[in-house]
C-alpha cells in the first residue's frame, strides 16, 4: 500500500494506492483536476474505494468534480463535509446530478462527521488497514457554517496499518485539534500533512508550540504548497517549530519564503529534486505568472510513502534532504527547513 502526496501547486491532494487497480483519493487540488487525473491514469486506477473532499476551498475541492465525472459509477464511497459553500460547489452540482440519474445512490454518500469516537470511513481486512474521520463533529460543522469559515470544519483523516499511521490534516483549525487532544491525547504518527499548507492555523507562538508539543508528533511533515502562492506559505515559524522538534520537513514546491522573499527562482529550474518520477504540477521549463514571477518549481515534488512488512519507506527522502542541504551549503538559497 502506497500513499502519494501530489504536487498540485498551491493546493492539496493525496492518493492511497491499494493494489488491484484500486485507490482512495483525498482532496483533488485546483480547478481542473488535471494532475490528479493524470496520476490516476498513469497508475492504471480503475476503481476508487473512496473519494473524499476535506472542505470546500477550491485548492482542495477544485478538481473533485472532474474526478467524480471520470469515475462516476466506479466509486464505492464519496465523503465530504457540509460547510457553508458546499451546496454552491461544482462538486455538489455534479454529485446531485449523478444521484438524480441513478448513477450513484445513497449508500455511496457519506458526510464526514463523528460523535465522540473516530468514524470509520473505509477498511480492508485483507490489507489490515483503516481510514477514519477524527474531526469534525456535528457541532464543529454547524459552528463553522454559522461563521462562514470552511477551515474549522476541515475533515481530519487518519490512515492506519500495522501500527503505522498517516494523518491528513487538510486546513484544520487549532480548535479542532484541541478537541482531538481531549479525546485522544497526543496523536503520534509516521507522517502528516501540515495544516493549512504551513500557514497560520494558530493565534500565537504559544498555541503553535502547544500543537507540536501536545497535539501531534510525527517523523515527517509534508507541506503541500505552491511556488507562486501569495499567502506567505509556508510560514517560517511553522517550519522552525517542526525542525526544532526533530521532524523532517518536505515541501512539494519551493517558494520565495525559502529565498529571502525573492520571486525570481528560475536559477533553481528544473527543481530542487530531479528528476521528478511521478506526475506533478511542477515544470522543468520556464513557468511564469502574468507578473513574471516563478511558479511551479519542484522542491520534493510528488512525495511517495510506502507501507512495507518491515515498516514505512519514504521514497527518495534522503535524496531530497541532500539536495536541500546542498542549496544551503552553496549559499544558492536559504531553505527554511535548514
Amino acid at each position: 500500500m502506497e500513499v502519494f502526496f501530489l504536487d498540485v501547486a498551491q493546493g492539496s491532494s493525496q492518493v492511497v494506492l491499494l493494489g488491484g487497480r484500486r485507490a482512495i483519493v483525498i482532496d483533488c487540488g485546483g480547478r481542473s483536476g488535471g494532475t490528479i487525473l493524470h496520476f490516476l491514469k498513469r497508475m492504471n486506477i480503475d476503481f476508487l474505494d473512496g473519494l473524499l473532499v476535506s472542505h470546500s476551498h477550491d485548492d482542495h475541492m477544485g478538481g473533485a468534480a472532474a474526478v467524480l465525472g471520470e469515475y462516476r459509477d466506479r466509486i464505492e464511497r464519496i465523503g465530504f463535509v457540509q460547510d457553508h459553500q458546499f451546496l454552491e460547489s461544482n462538486f455538489w452540482a455534479r454529485l446531485s446530478d449523478f444521484y438524480s440519474q441513478g448513477v450513484i445512490s445513497k449508500k455511496n454518500i457519506v458526510r464526514l462527521e463523528l460523535s465522540e469516537q473516530p468514524q470509520p470511513f473505509w477498511s480492508d481486512l485483507t490489507l489490515g488497514a483503516e481510514l477514519s474521520v477524527w474531526s469534525p463533529d456535528a457541532m464543529e460543522n454547524l459552528q463553522a457554517q454559522i461563521k462562514q469559515d470552511q477551515n474549522p470544519t476541515s475533515a481530519v483523516l487518519v490512515l492506519e496499518r500495522d501500527g503505522r499511521r498517516v494523518v491528513f490534516a487538510a486546513d484544520s483549525d487549532l480548535s479542532q485539534w484541541r478537541e482531538i487532544h481531549r479525546r485522544h491525547g497526543q496523536v503520534d504518527c509516521d507522517a502528516f500533512s501540515v495544516p493549512h499548507h504551513g500557514g497560520r492555523f494558530f493565534g500565537s507562538q504559544q498555541e503553535l508550540d502547544w500543537f507540536f508539543d501536545q497535539a501531534i508528533s510525527s517523523q515527517v511533515a509534508i507541506i503541500s504548497v505552491g511556488t507562486s502562492n501569495t499567502h506567505g506559505h509556508p510560514r517560517e515559524e511553522v517550519v522552525k517549530a517542526l525542525t526544532k522538534r526533530g521532524t523532517v520537513v518536505a515541501c512539494t514546491q519551493f517558494t520565495r519564503q525559502c529565498n529571502g522573499g525573492v520571486y525570481d527562482l528560475e536559477f533553481l529550474r528544473p527543481g530542487v529534486l530531479q528528476p521528478q518520477l511521478h506526475p506533478c504540477q511542477s515544470s522543468g521549463s520556464a513557468d511564469l505568472t502574468d507578473r513574471g514571477n516563478s511558479r511551479n518549481l519542484a522542491c520534493a515534488g510528488t512525495i511517495k510513502l510506502e507501507f512495507t512488512a518491515g515498516g514505512f519507506v519514504y521514497d527518495r527522502l534522503l535524496d531530497h534532504q541532500r539536495s536541500v542541504d546542498l542549496l544551503k551549503s552553496t549559499g544558492n538559497a536559504c531553505p527554511l527547513c535548514r
